[in-house]
């Protein structure tokens, strides 16, 4: 097949790949690392153009600027991949390195010691393993969420990593043409690959893009806005999900049910914004007294439950008058003001393999409602 056609269809889909990336980059700004893909492709798409405009540009152009521009890209696909997994400092380092060697290549065997064959080996042992960096970050992935899209991911940049050293052998041992359009086996190969490892890595990371606002969504629609704990949703969810472990391993559980006492005196006297402190000092207390395992959710205005697995009823009792006082003695600064609560509590703890959820969280409401019944700031335990 003609070189040009080649590159021409490259440049096509680098062209489409590009302007699907900047219209997501349009609709979510925020989102980690698109920005620094965007930029990536643009990169990738500038570099293809220049390669396939080679015939009128002056070398500077269609052979270095393009390797660099490619070269960044991958330092900014790097970059993306960060800011989803994380990564350890030296293969930054090590990334910007290989950057930086592959324009020392191309610059030396451009015009210092002009050669075609080590020029294109250079480059392309550099650029294997700025693959190899990227796609040890990737594979930091491999352990979230993001299993599946960071597998493919990896997968796709360790095999460019294995065609860039396939290329090098290849190039030093039958050599290559001196003129670049001319059509090569080997060069034509590699063109067709390349081509395909863009689209590959698009396709990838659109992949986690969707998988990242997958997550995002679920979080947002089982989370309260205001305090970032559970909401009731979730917390049914949760619920249900105890029980069935408890029943599993007869390990207790126990569930604290929790209201501020006048809570509406305080968005009566000192407006929403001060209740609205008020209710994340109050989850930072409950945050603060409880054990990694628990789970706190907001079922709605001032109303909190709490979800105590392996915790039996003396256990649960003694967390709630923990929290209670942690409450009571907190002070919230607000304009001049300082605003000072107290909460009642109830306590209810699983006493029977066949109750449900529901009933459990019956038997704490009643708990609570007694609570707030015998003048407040007080923990009442059923049975």
């Amino acid at each position: 097949m003609d070189m040009r056609t080649l590159l021409l269809e490259r440049v096509c889909l680098l062209s489409f790949c590009t302007l699907l990336v900047l219209v997501n980059l349009r609709q979510h700004r925020a989102m980690r690392g698109l920005l620094a893909f965007a930029a990536s492709n643009v990169g990738y798409l500038i570099g293809g153009i220049l390669i396939a405009s080679r015939e009128h540009l002056p070398v500077w152009a269609a052979v270095v600027l393009a390797n660099f521009l490619y070269s960044m890209g991958y330092v900014l696909l790097h970059r993306c991949l960060a800011s989803f997994f994380g990564e350890r400092r030296w293969y930054w380092r090590g990334q910007c390195c290989m950057a930086a060697l592959s324009l020392l290549l191309c610059l030396t065997f451009t015009y210092g010691y002009p050669n075609i064959r080590l020029r294109l080996a250079g480059i392309g042992l550099a650029t294997g393993f700025q693959f190899v960096f990227a796609g040890l970050v990737a594979a930091h992935g491999w352990y979230t969420r993001m299993r599946a899209p960071a597998i493919t991911m990896s997968a796709v940049l360790f095999f460019s990593a294995a065609l860039n050293l396939l290329r090098i052998l290849l190039t030093l041992v039958w050599g290559t043409t001196q003129t670049y359009l001319k059509a090569d086996d080997i060069q034509t190969t590699t063109v067709m690959l390349n081509t395909t490892i863009f689209v590959s890595i698009d396709l990838a990371f659109l992949w986690m893009m969707a998988t990242s606002l997958r997550d995002e969504l679920h979080m947002q629609a089982m989370t309260d806005p205001l305090t970032g704990v559970m909401n009731r949703r979730a917390f049914e969810e949760a619920l249900t999900n105890a029980v069935t472990r408890s029943r599993e391993t007869g390990q207790p559980l126990s569930v604290v049910m929790m209201d501020l006492d006048d809570f509406k005196g305080i968005n009566d006297t000192l407006g929403h914004r001060a209740g609205d402190k008020a209710l994340k000092a109050a989850t930072q207390c409950l945050r603060e007294g409880l054990r990694e395992a628990d789970a706190i959710a907001r079922m709605g205005g001032d109303e909190f439950v709490i979800l105590l697995p392996n915790c039996p009823r003396n256990g649960a009792h003694e967390i709630a008058e923990r929290l209670r006082a942690a409450i009571e003695t907190r002070s919230i600064p607000f304009a001049e003001e300082a605003i000072t609560l107290k909460a009642s509590f109830g306590v209810a703890t699983l006493s029977e393999p066949t109750m449900e959820g529901d009933t459990l969280l019956i038997e704490c409401d009643r708990a609570l409602y007694t609570a707030k019944r015998v003048g407040g700031n007080f923990v009442y335990v059923t049975g």
